[in-house]
């Protein structure tokens, strides 16, 4: 789709670019919310989709909860219990 070709073209430029300007920045990506990512395959198409980009070598690593806060210690009892609130 337009959406995620976009998203792969603007995060491959603005990480190269701040890669390449400023080689001694710490750069890491917002993950999204901190359970999406243990929801079903998120966490493998995640990975699989930064890895694609040919960015790895300016990251540092990656930041969740950026927007969608869930506390720590606050466990969804089941995958899909917190997924679009569901609950």
């Amino acid at each position: 789709s337009a959406t995620v070709a976009a998203y792969k073209t603007g995060i491959t430029y603005a990480v190269q670019r701040i890669g390449e300007m400023a080689p001694g920045a710490s750069i890491y990506l917002d993950a999204g919310h901190g359970g999406w990512l243990g929801w079903k395959n998120n966490m493998q198409d995640f990975v699989l989709t930064i890895q694609s980009l040919g960015v790895t070598q300016h990251l540092r690593g990656f930041a969740t909860n950026v927007a969608g806060y869930q506390g720590l210690g606050m466990m969804c009892p089941t995958y899909d219990f917190c997924l679009n609130h569901a609950h």
